[in-house]
């Protein structure tokens, strides 16, 4: 499981991040296309500011192993300036892994046109 932070993000740009899980030992790509992953970004009272799914294709599996989440400017823009928590699982059949819990920080952009 990764624990930390991702880069900080702006409220009024898309936010894109692509995740390649492999092996800890052989270092091999981990295969995961028949896998569900999910990812939560929540505020630090609990309340869900952005889901993504590979359920809806709002997270792709570009490659193998790779998992990516691409949340535009618009739904950027309902984030306010500050700390928020992201949480990603996966799942196959019956069985649900956390992979990371994780935080980052969002900023109020500065370009308005």
């Amino acid at each position: 499981m990764y624990t930390g932070y991702f880069a900080t993000a702006s409220n009024r740009a898309d936010w894109t991040e692509a995740v390649v899980l492999t092996d800890a030992e052989s270092g091999e790509v981990i295969d995961i296309a028949d896998c569900r992953v999910t990812l939560t970004v929540a505020d630090d009272g609990g309340c869900v500011r952005l889901r993504a799914s590979t359920d809806d294709g709002s997270i792709t599996l570009p490659d193998v192993g790779t998992f990516q989440w691409d949340f535009d400017a618009t739904q950027m823009s309902g984030l306010c300036p500050g700390a928020y928590r992201v949480g990603v699982r996966i799942s196959r059949d019956d069985r649900t892994v956390q992979l990371v819990i994780g935080n980052i920080n969002v900023m109020e952009g500065i370009d308005q046109q």
